[in-house]
């Protein structure tokens, strides 16, 4: 059991008020960005906090005497500082204190860090409250969302404490300077893919769930391994979750993608027959421990499994900045399908869990504020059709996706067109929620060289018509 010590120090508490009530509004303004009410223990500390903060919102008080904290308790409806009443001594004594300005700041910020001690206490003892009702016939997964579950929510409401209901244009200054100070190409994470990362309204946002579909084998894992490089090496960490492939093999793809040396080679082992591809290979070792790639192969896990591994990666890797925002990363998801049988239980249907693994997914970027990239499975008609109408599965993977994409192999009147050496591949934006998409017909050239991992962005299709009737005399 947790030991009963009660966690606070009153003399804190006490220096706190006594500082406030010396040196007026101006700390308690400062004050209030590190303490509210609930963070003192005491409830005559919990009364005296309430009755300053009215004063300041309410009153526009600016400096701080006894009859002006009476009369301030009596509008609140507290009336017990009266003459010799033990209140009424302890109101006194505050106001013999004289901590500095500063020092007043330091010492709320150890209040505040009690105050989340016993937070945190309450909530394992309510952990440890669900545990004694466990009797054996739990699903394992079951019982480690009873003790991880309370814990995320508890750091989670730390690290977002902004209320639910604001004014529209809430933090209209703050924002607006914050960008202007720091302006960008893109609203969103790049995944190294520029024309993409523009169509779909300025790479990957916080809080969104970006889908690509594609026939099996057709490349989705080669794109997502890209994304992943070409943002790790900007020093953002990749959690890719993988429903097909193992570490191994995921990991020899990804020293092809970096040396350039054909994947084949280094499963075979036969890059070590040519001097160069040797070379390439051991020197690149140092330089790919660095990538903050973490893989996990999540075949046969539950929903709940999945995020689980998803929090415990965000709190231990990625960690939440000074503004209480999760740092910058991103969530690949390779790909959105059934993941466990056991999930499959009365009449509930594929397409139904389909449905739930996304709106989980869905809830988490919008909790956690960080992209997902995902990719999805296309039914048969995705041969020939491009349009939202061929994901393979829910409806909810189009309702709740910030983008829908497809990647599939260009057409022979895509080559003839626009010919091979501008690509062989296609990225056709389906439908977006905040870039400008694409028109009919246009479509994203890559360029793909699968022996070694690689997949390059190429122009749009648009601009290679209007290039060439530019430059008729220009060949592709």
């Amino acid at each position: 059991m947790l030991d009963n010590k009660i966690i606070t120090d009153s003399g804190m508490e006490r220096s706190v008020l006594s500082g406030i009530f010396n040196h007026g509004s101006d700390l308690f303004i400062d004050i209030e960005e590190i303490l509210d009410t609930k963070d003192f223990y005491w409830s005559i500390n919990q009364k005296i906090f309430a009755i300053i903060k009215y004063l300041v919102h309410d009153k526009n008080t600016e400096k701080f005497d006894i009859p002006v904290i009476i009369a301030g308790a009596k509008f609140i409806g507290y009336d017990k500082f009266e003459d010799n009443s033990k209140e009424y001594e302890y109101l006194e004594a505050l106001f013999d204190g004289s901590p500095t300005f500063e020092n007043t700041k330091s010492i709320a910020t150890c209040v505040y860090k009690l105050s989340l001690a016993r937070q945190g206490s309450k909530c394992i003892e309510g952990i440890l409250e669900n545990l004694k009702t466990i009797n054996g016939s739990e699903k394992i997964d079951d019982i480690i969302k009873n003790i991880e579950e309370p814990i995320f929510e508890f750091t989670n409401k730390l690290s977002n404490n902004s209320k639910n209901v604001v004014h529209i244009c809430d933090g209209f200054e703050a924002s607006l300077i914050a960008v202007s100070e720091n302006p960008t190409d893109s609203v969103g994470l790049s995944t190294g893919f520029t024309n993409y990362d523009q169509c779909i309204g300025g790479g990957l946002r916080r809080g969104t769930v970006n889908v690509i579909g594609a026939r099996s084998k057709i490349g989705k894992s080669f794109l997502c391994l890209n994304i992943a490089k070409n943002m790790a090496e900007l020093g953002i960490p990749i959690l890719y979750l993988d429903t097909e492939l193992s570490q191994q093999i995921q990991m020899n793809r990804f020293i092809s993608l970096v040396t350039g040396v054909e994947c084949l080679r280094i499963e075979s082992g036969k890059f070590s027959t040519i001097d160069e591809e040797k070379e390439a290979v051991w020197s690149c070792k140092e330089s790919i421990k660095n990538f903050p790639i973490t893989h996990s192969s999540i075949a046969g896990l539950s929903t709940e499994a999945i995020l689980s591994l998803c929090r415990r990666w965000i709190i231990k890797d990625v960690g939440m900045a000074d503004n209480g925002m999760t740092n910058p990363c991103l969530i690949i998801f390779d790909y959105l399908k059934l993941m466990s049988a056991d999930d499959l239980k009365g009449n509930i249907q594929e397409t139904q869990l389909l449905g739930f693994l996304m709106t989980s997914l869905h809830n988490f970027a919008l909790k956690f504020n960080i992209p997902i990239f995902a990719t999805v499975q296309l039914n048969r008609d995705g041969v020939e059709r491009e349009g939202s109408e061929v994901i393979s599965g829910s409806d909810r993977i189009l309702w709740l996706c910030s983008s829908f994409s497809i990647l599939k192999n260009k057409t022979q009147e895509d080559l003839i067109e626009d010919g091979p050496v501008n690509g062989t591949k296609k990225v056709i934006i389906c439908d977006t929620r905040f870039g400008s998409g694409m028109n009919k017909g246009d479509y994203i050239n890559i360029k793909a060289n699968l022996s070694s991992s690689k997949l390059t962005e190429g122009k749009l299709f648009s601009q290679i018509i209007a290039s060439s009737f530019e430059n008729p005399k220009k060949k592709n």
